[in-house]
């Protein structure tokens, strides 16, 4: 069975009832679904207050395994930042999740595909 590493657009998209992220969502209901310390990251950062923290923390927790950031990720983060040149610096967390993906040969699923345009190595679901 196929592992998705799905991205912070989604789960913000599935927050707001976007029809975009059930969609995609169900492209790969067959799926494993992970998401990465860096979404966790993401999600709760933009908690409003502690208790929504602790519901994004709950939520993630159990619906989802979390990657840790590993070395392989760091050396796949430094690849795409040497890559990158000129475009380096749209969005660290990006590229950090990109990176996942392509550390755990995944495929991310995401609603922001020009984030993460051009990324060499880097699937998307």
């Amino acid at each position: 069975m196929e592992t998705v590493l799905i991205d912070t657009s989604i789960l913000v998209g599935l927050a707001r009832n976007e029809a975009a992220a059930d969609a995609a969502l169900a492209r790969v209901t067959d799926a494993i679904q992970v998401i990465c310390d860096v979404v966790l990251s993401e999600m709760l950062d933009g908690a409003r207050n502690e208790a929504e923290h602790d519901r994004i923390f709950a939520y993630c927790n159990k619906k989802f395994e979390i990657l840790p950031l590993t070395m392989e990720v760091s050396v796949r983060l430094r690849e795409i930042l040497r890559s990158a040149g000129k475009d380096r610096g749209k969005n660290l967390a990006d590229y950090l999740i990109a990176a996942t993906a392509i550390a755990h040969d995944m495929p991310l699923l995401t609603l922001n595909t020009k984030h993460f345009k051009g990324i060499k190595g880097l699937q998307l679901a």
